[in-house]
């Protein structure tokens, strides 16, 4: 016969067994040599970074959220490889070192971006392990600030106000309307129960596109005509669906030689790129869409000049919107998006090289959203990266593929590494103007001289 007792000072089990003689639980017995808490406190650094890395940001800040956090419950060592969706962390504390991997889900959501670091700026000198879940849990709490009806009309005049800035007229701005949110509703729905990323990004697309299509028909049949802009808004409907920020924090990554994140992510964005190129590609060949550039709108300089400059704020205001921007940070970022899209508009205009026009915008881009973050208390990353997608070449990457269907070699070349070129212009644009403004982005050391010395960065660096 067996008795097993408990002992009320400890938690180890004791069999009595036929003989007198003890036997001690060793499952339980090993538990109690667990450093409990280390494994506390190892956990809410990598809670802490893991909500980080899956609302989007880049490495680097999701190094320094776990880096707060360690301070605050007293870790004295902590080493962390960041991937596109995995973190590895290794945490040191008297002598004693735990590792744990945790893996998340790619996903964009600028508020909790900018309450994670408003967070990590907070954090006492000292606090213990409860108080810092309880904060963390407010977080991961909050809601997405805008309803799912707001995010279809917003978005929808994101997409029409791009096809406004791609020489598209009244009735590409009318058909691109209803495509867009037509196909954005969809998109939302198809994610919720989870089918395949690639496969809902190449869906989309070919709603997109085909519900553009079909809407243009309706307003020919009922003026009479088709219109002579029609390629210009073919491309703006899908646009929603480019990984803006995969792909602008990829770069970011790149550029300070973070590659474990860097690649992996740009992969990503360019798996989801070429998704909607094929759903977009389908669709055209169907079409007939044609590859020829669209003529400048004509019309009264005031008049085109104000459609330039409201499409501007709207596409990049739209954006933000979609990426859960907080509402005053949206509207900056549209007004950062009209300070630095009309030069590159007037550069164009003159016959300056896109990718060169592209790269002085997105320089003004990054300055000019570094000193609102610093003057108005705000994020910049979530400020970055929708004002840089009123610069996406959209339309020159859609004629790289007509040509290329159409088996005209040399246009589509041409047009593909122009396509290639504006993107790298973007990246690098960024990435000067936070060198210009950042010491952790100009310096690849551990320890760059900031004018601040708390290793937690100010919310202007943010």
């Amino acid at each position: 016969m067996h008795t097993r007792r408990r002992s009320s000072a400890t938690t180890t089990s004791v069999v009595v067994m036929d003989d007198g003689d003890l036997e001690v639980d060793e499952h339980e017995y090993e538990d109690r040599l667990e450093p409990l808490h280390l494994i506390r406190r190892s956990h809410v650094v990598l809670r802490a970074g893991t909500l980080m890395l899956g609302s989007g940001t880049s490495g680097l800040r999701v190094r320094e959220v776990m880096g707060a956090v360690a301070r605050t419950v007293g870790l004295e060592h902590l080493h962390a490889q960041v991937t596109f969706t995995n973190i590895v962390l290794t945490v040191g504390r008297r002598g004693i070192f735990r590792t744990q991997v945790a893996e998340t889900s790619p996903s964009v959501n600028a508020d909790r971006i900018s309450m994670l670091q408003n967070f990590a700026h907070d954090l006492p000198a000292r606090a213990t392990v409860a108080e810092v879940e309880e904060r963390l849990d407010a977080i991961e709490r909050t809601p997405r600030r805008y309803p799912a009806w707001l995010l279809v009309i917003l978005v929808a005049l994101a997409c029409a106000s791009i096809a406004v800035l791609s020489n598209g007229g009244v009735r590409e701005v009318a058909a691109v309307l209803p495509a867009s949110a037509l196909a954005y509703g969809i998109h939302r729905t198809l994610t919720r129960v989870q089918l395949n990323h690639l496969t809902v990004v190449l869906t989309s697309a070919a709603i997109a596109s085909g519900a553009y299509v079909g809407f243009a028909a309706i307003l020919t049949a009922m003026l009479g005509s088709p219109s002579p802009r029609f390629a210009a808004g073919f491309i703006c409907a899908s646009i929603f669906l480019i990984p803006g920020f995969p792909l602008v924090t990829a770069g970011l990554d790149l550029t300070r030689i973070d590659l474990d994140v860097g690649v992996p992510r740009l992969t990503y964005a360019a798996m989801v790129v070429l998704s909607i190129a094929i759903g977009v590609w389908l669709v055209a060949v169907l079409a007939g869409v044609s590859p020829d550039a669209v003529a400048p709108i004509a019309g009264h300089p005031v008049l085109v000049w104000t459609a330039r400059i409201a499409a501007s704020f709207f596409a990049v205001f739209g954006w933000a919107t979609m990426f859960n921007v907080p509402i005053r940070t949206a509207l900056a970022s549209g007004v950062v998006s009209v300070l630095g899209n009309v030069p590159r508009l007037i550069m164009l205009d003159h016959g300056v090289k896109a990718h060169v026009a592209t790269f002085i915008a997105c320089v003004l881009f990054g300055l000019l959203c570094a000193l609102a973050a610093r003057w108005f208390s705000m994020t910049k990353i979530i400020m970055t990266v929708p004002t840089l997608l009123v610069s996406i070449p959209g339309s020159s990457g859609l004629r790289a593929l007509i040509y290329f269907d159409r088996a005209n070699v040399t246009s589509a070349m041409e047009w593909g590494v122009s396509t290639i070129l504006v993107v790298i212009a973007m990246i690098a644009g960024l990435s000067g103007a936070r060198m210009l403004t950042d010491p952790e982005w100009a310096f690849t050391r551990q320890d760059p001289p900031l004018p601040d010395p708390s290793r937690v960065p100010t919310r202007s660096q943010l």
